[in-house]
């Protein structure tokens, strides 16, 4: 799906703009132009439906073009005819609506619909609600620990390559602002992070957003909050919200390192995960500071239905059961994930995933139980 935009008006025109793109979709920003432009748009999309024809393509199943009405209603209305009588496109139209015979004209001008400028922003969305194409996202696992030690980003990296059985079907998003470290566990050299990207949130496009993917042989694509320790570099949590939107329509499934949710781009994120991931430890101390997080999030307006308990690093004398993990924390279940010091150890330092070096090992195989149990959850949603 294209989109195209008409605006001799700066301001309607940014904020179009960013309703495109905070939803994921593509508009590079050279779909723009003026209302004095309008005959080399057409003349550009001509050309365009010429050589998708001879694709198979059809223009109209493609291109979207939003043209904001000037205040000369005549230019306007001259315009919509011209782009009606020479393209086979959507055309929505943004204007006032109190001239009804303007709205009227425009209507029978060829106009598909006429939105309110004075409630742009949420007729804009329903707008983009009944066109979008994609009516399925990427099933968005999030992943944190109360405290640190926990193994949580060990975890992700682990359960993404799982996830990632053809190149380029997981995203794997490491939020820790304060440096973390899933490209160190995956052995890749990251240039462009999403703080590099938050810089200018309203240029970050998908093209942008290549940039700051690094591609792992697993078929995860890697995105990082930073690269620099300690980094204190802002990550707004509106630009971590698109690049999350945009990389959701690239890839079936996203798994997000979100640490400890203290920050406000990972609680934010924490609130729109499909699921949670709670990675504890089996002691006393890990389970304490659990049980606050847990009630923390809960009196902040989380989901706990969608938290599922990741008990990392079992089978060891004297730890506190699954069981009475479960009983503590009032979960019904948790994931046991078996402690592999030595194998794990090699994997950590090796910079290589023990998903892939050791499909085999006892955490490996739960990984992969969990994995197949949220593909199954994810196809339900789906289905």
């Amino acid at each position: 799906m294209k989109f195209y935009l008409v605006s001799d008006d700066e301001t309607a025109a940014s904020l179009i703009r960013s309703a495109i793109l905070d939803r994921g979709l593509e508009f590079p920003a050279g779909n723009q132009c003026r209302l004095a432009g309008v005959p080399g748009l057409i003349r550009t999309l001509s050309q365009a439906a010429a050589t998708e024809s001879r694709q198979g393509a059809g223009i109209e199943q493609q291109s979207t073009i939003l043209l904001v009405m000037p205040d000369d209603a005549e230019r306007g209305l001259e315009a919509v005819g011209l782009i009606h009588s020479e393209l086979p496109c959507r055309l929505l139209l943004i204007g006032n609506i109190a001239d009804s015979r303007v709205v009227l004209r425009a209507m029978r001008q060829g106009a598909t619909e006429y939105l309110d400028q004075s409630e742009l922003s949420g007729e804009l969305n329903n707008a983009l609600d009944r066109i979008d194409q994609r009516k399925t996202r990427a099933w968005t696992i999030g992943v944190w620990s109360a405290c640190g030690g926990a193994g949580c980003s060990v975890v992700a990296a682990n359960l993404a390559c799982e996830l990632a059985k053809k190149p380029g079907s997981c995203g794997l998003v490491d939020l820790k602002v304060e440096g973390g470290d899933l490209a160190t566990l995956l052995n890749l050299k990251v240039t462009h992070t999403l703080a590099d990207a938050s810089r200018n949130v309203d240029g970050l496009d998908a093209t942008v957003l290549r940039t700051c993917l690094v591609p792992h042989g697993s078929g995860v694509q890697l995105l990082s909050a930073c690269t620099e320790y300690p980094s204190f570099a802002p990550v707004d949590p509106r630009g971590v919200q698109r690049a999350l939107s945009l990389l959701g329509r690239q890839v079936d499934y996203l798994v997000l390192d979100l640490d400890r949710c203290l920050n406000p781009a990972a609680f934010t994120m924490a609130q729109s995960c499909d699921v949670l991931l709670c990675v504890i430890r089996p002691d006393f101390v890990s389970l304490r500071r659990t049980k606050l997080m847990l009630d923390w999030q809960a009196d902040a307006g989380l989901d706990r239905g969608r938290i599922r308990l990741v008990v990392n690093r079992t089978g060891w004398s004297g730890e506190v059961s699954v069981a009475q993990v479960c009983e503590a924390l009032q979960m019904k279940s948790a994931v046991d994930l078996p402690d592999e010091t030595k194998a794990m150890l090699r994997a950590v330092n090796s910079g290589e995933p023990l998903q892939l070096t050791a499909p085999s090992a006892k955490f490996s195989r739960r990984v992969a139980e969990l994995a197949k149990e949220l593909k199954e959850a994810a196809g339900r949603r789906q289905a």
